[in-house]
């Protein structure tokens, strides 16, 4: 809960709000590259 807390309280200054924008494009790009297809896959 107090996680929670220091995050909406981080996301109030404008560097939060930077900082939130990177991690959620790291984890975008992460996630589109694990589900993307491999060329290796489709050979077998």
């Amino acid at each position: 809960m107090g996680f929670i807390l220091d995050l909406t309280a981080m996301l109030k200054e404008p560097a939060g709000m930077v900082g939130a924008l990177v991690v959620i494009g790291a984890v975008y790009f992460l996630v589109k590259w694990v589900f993307a297809p491999h060329p290796e896959d489709e050979e077998k």
